[in-house]
Formats: C-alpha cells, structure tokens, sequence
C-alpha cells in the first residue's frame, strides 16, 4: 500500500514538472527563438518541435487575464482527473468485465478508482485548487492573493471554484481505445510509430499556418504583457522543495492524496509527502550518473596500464536493482596476412624521423614499409584527403604529385599546438588488389 501512495507521489511531482516548468519553458524558448529570427520559423522543424509549436499556441489561446481565469483552470483539471478520467476509465473497463482467461479484471493487483466530487469544504479539495491556480497564475505573472496558504483564504477561492459550471461528461471511445493500448505495450509502441509518422505529413502541411497563428497570438501576448508592465511572456516554476511559501509541496500534497482518495488508500501526511517528492530523481540522470562512475573507473584501469582481467564488463539495472560485473572477452583478431593480426583496440603510430616536415608520401611509405600494405585512399574527420581513383588519372598527375609532397600540419590543416593528426586510410587487399582491406586500425600522425 505505501508503494502505491508513492507511486502517487511521483504521478503528482510529474505533473506538477510537465505543467509549470516543461510546457512554460518551452513557451519561453520558442517565443525568444521566434522573435530573435524575426517571426520566422525554420522549414526543417522536427515533428517534435511541430508539437511544442501546438502546445505553445494552447497556451497562448487558454492564457488566464485574472486569478478568477486560474481558479477556474484549477477546477476544471479538478474535474478532469478526479472525476472525468475516473469515468473514463470505468466505461473502458466496467466493473463486471472479465480478462481472456475469464478472471475478473478489476482484480489486485488493480484497483478500481472511483469519482470524486469537489467540495469546497473539503481540506484536500481546497488544497488543490488553490495551489493549482496560485501556481497556474505564477507562470503567467497574475497577481495571487495574500496570504494564500492561510485556511480562511482556501476555503474563499474554494466556494468560488465550487460555482464553476464544468461540462457534462461524454466517454470517448478514442480515449477509450488509447487506455487499451497502454495496456499492451507493444500494441500502444506500434501505434505511437505509425502516428509519429502521420503526424509528420500533416505537421509537414499545416506548419506555415501554425507560425502564422503563433506569430498572431504572441504578438498580441506580448502586447498584453508590455501594458501590464511586465517583461516575459511566462515564468516556469522549477521544483523547490525547502520554500514552503512556494506551494509546489502543497500541491503534489493535494494532488497524491486525492489520487489514493480516488483509490481508497490511506492519505500521507504533508511532511512525508515533501520527503518523498524530494528525494524523487529522473532515473535518466540516475543512470546516467551511474554509467560515468563505471567508466570512470575503466578509464583510471587504463592510465594505470593494467591487465585485461582487471577490467569488469557492468550490467546494471536501477529498477530491480542489480549490478553485476564480469570480465570482457578480447577483441576478436583479424589475419590480414601472414605477418601481421589487427583488432579494433590497434592504432598505427607514424613517426618520421622530422615531424614537423613529414608529408603524406612519407607516411605511404611508412606505412608499407612497417606494415606491408598498400595505401589507398585517406581521410581525415570524414573528409576525404587523398583518393587514389581520382589522383591516378592522367589529367590529375600535377595534383597528385603536390598533394602527396604537401606537409601533413598543412594537408590537414592543423594548428600550431596539434602534435599529431588521426586519419583514416584504406589499404589494397593483398590477396585481391582491386579490392579495399576490410579491417584498418586508425592511423596516427605525429607532426611534432
């Protein structure tokens, strides 16, 4: 029961993330980014920047002009996920239904929710759309009531919350269908694809009215805002958890417990409700934290020069959790011919006796000299640097002949504190000429 409370916790801090610090950021950025170029957009717009383009002419069009605007925001998204998402999901899954198996569904570990309904003396219900449209006006820099976490104050914008007339309900077989889909993974990933990509054509044709739109609203929000003496079209609240003036804890307060209320579970008190959401961390950075600490360590086995048994192979899990570490197998082997093996961990070091004059002739003798292997083509970040196919036409004689006596630190264009330059080169297959050596370790030039 405490893990399902948690899980509250962590639903309520997400929200609270994706509404007053996500949704506003980007706002921010695609206003400063849309003005900066002059009310254009770029044409090459991905379909995700496309949908935070949507969002931001949502907000734009939805945007509150008075704290009574928030407090009816407030009680709307009351209503949505307290009330309208709890039919929603009963008329998907009704109380009766059976799984394939013919067991009933609405079986532990799954709960059946039921609806709530908004009383103005209620401590939760006030909790909520007070902080809800505190926090709602913030971003949008509305003015707040003095004293808002006082009780005589929830309990005032309460009852003005409980004359708000909200819609009547009407389940939607399309929510219906994507409550489905959540429920089979792999179903909802497959549909998610094929959305992603036709919302990319029909994001690809719209986009031009979209940036007329959002061009249209900003100006006249930006207008808005200059009248009222401010100097942002919004501002994002980031989650801090010590400024309990703030209101962020006394809204994931509200809304974890109304999600268990909904579940018949057991209310956590406000203390370990700020514990809790406190110590909640994205498990990207988590892991990512952990996968830079294991490769730190490889990399100090590295400088330290140590054996291949020293090293440790990590596999790690945080959700389970687990770690377990084995030892790496050696790179596989390549014979390119009978006196000489590569793998990927090899590196070819050139260093002619005068380093600063070695030019790329030099390093093609080398090259075949050390290795006994023909040089080809080379490359250097990509680019290509020397191509034998076009240097070896007649017409090209001249050019491959400066090309080949050109200094390395010049052909490469190096500064004056590079010591060597990594290139790619291409070697003959010794055992058909016509063709290019699969395997070829990276090639390090040292010109100092």
């Amino acid at each position: 029961r405490r893990c399902v409370q948690e899980t509250g916790v962590e639903w309520a801090r997400d929200k609270f993330g994706k509404i007053f610090t996500q949704k506003p950021q980007a706002l921010l950025k695609l206003a400063e980014e849309f003005l900066c170029q002059g009310g254009q957009q770029s044409e090459n717009t991905s379909v995700q920047e496309q949908q935070t383009l949507r969002q931001a002419i949502k907000m734009l069009k939805k945007r509150p002009k008075t704290f009574q605007d928030c407090i009816i925001w407030a009680r709307l998204k009351y209503q949505k996920y307290f009330v309208n998402d709890v039919r929603q999901l009963i008329y998907t899954y009704p109380l009766d239904i059976l799984t394939k198996d013919g067991a009933p569904f609405w079986s532990l570990p799954k709960r059946p929710p039921n609806e709530l309904q908004f009383r103005s003396n209620d401590e939760l219900d006030c909790y909520f759309v007070t902080t809800a449209a505190c926090l709602y006006a913030k971003i949008f820099g509305i003015e707040i009531p003095q004293n808002a976490r006082q009780k005589e104050t929830m309990q005032e914008i309460a009852k003005k919350a409980e004359d708000v007339i909200v819609a009547e309900f009407q389940p939607s077989d399309q929510k219906a269908k994507t409550i489905n889909e959540e429920v089979s993974k792999e179903q909802q990933k497959a549909q998610e694809s094929v959305k992603e990509e036709d919302d990319k054509v029909g994001n690809q044709n719209d986009l031009e009215s979209l940036q007329q739109e959002f061009n249209k609203l900003l100006q006249e929000n930006i207008q808005s805002q200059e009248s009222r003496n401010k100097q942002q079209i919004c501002y994002p609240e980031e989650f801090e958890k010590d400024q309990d003036e703030n209101q962020h804890i006394d809204y994931i307060y509200a809304m974890a417990n109304l999600r268990a209320k909904t579940y018949r579970l057991e209310p956590m008190e406000w203390i370990n409700v700020k514990l809790k959401a406190g110590r909640i961390i994205p498990a990207l950075a988590t892991t990512t934290a952990c996968v830079a600490g294991l490769q730190t360590i490889e990399l100090c086995k590295i400088l330290a020069q140590t054996s291949i048994e020293n090293h440790k192979n990590a596999f790690l899990s945080l959700a389970v959790p687990i770690l377990r570490l084995s030892e790496p197998a050696p790179p596989p082997i390549t014979q390119i011919h009978e006196n000489l093996k590569v793998s990927i961990w090899d590196r070819w070091d050139i260093k002619c006796s005068n380093h600063k004059q070695t030019t790329l002739s030099d390093v093609f003798k080398e090259l075949e000299s050390k290795y006994g292997l023909r040089p080809r083509d080379v490359f250097y970040k990509s680019a290509p640097i020397y191509m034998s196919t076009l240097m070896n036409l007649p017409s090209n004689a001249n050019q491959k002949e400066n090309t080949l006596n050109k200094k390395i630190s010049s052909l490469l264009h190096l500064d004056e504190i590079d010591s060597y330059a990594d290139i790619m080169v291409t070697f003959e297959n010794p055992k058909d000429q016509s063709k290019i050596l699969d395997t070829a370790p990276i090639v390090r030039v040292y010109v100092l």
